[in-house]
């Protein structure tokens, strides 16, 4: 058997990142992630917060549209999605799965070929 559509989770557009212990992002939209899924967050450096851009953080879900990152950024600079060039993005490429539950949640999105 094999798999034709494997799994991915969506990326977001980041609206913003608090300067706080755990930073807090918010997504334009809901952005339908789980606690423990990793996620890098991309963006344009004159959208400041230049620490926490291109890094990998586990998150822990709040809201539909927000989640905390596994780190401080209460020193960081401050986040302000100005750039034109691009959108300030998350995007999520793996999770910590210590249960079946999130295997078996997860098998629910791959369609095997026949």
């Amino acid at each position: 058997m094999t798999f034709s559509n494997n799994f991915v989770p969506a990326s977001n557009i980041i609206t913003s990142i608090t300067q706080a212990d755990p930073g807090v992002v918010t997504t334009a939209t809901n952005h339908g992630y789980s606690d423990g899924l990793f996620v890098r967050l991309i963006f344009p450096p004159e959208d400041g917060m230049e620490e926490a851009n291109n890094q990998t953080y586990v998150i822990t879900v709040l809201s539909l549209n927000s989640f905390s990152l596994n780190m401080n950024t209460s020193n960081f600079t401050a986040f302000a999605p100005i750039s034109m060039k691009q959108s300030a993005q998350v995007i999520p490429y793996a999770e910590v799965a210590l249960t079946l539950q999130n295997a078996e949640r997860n098998a629910k999105n791959i369609i095997p070929e026949t």
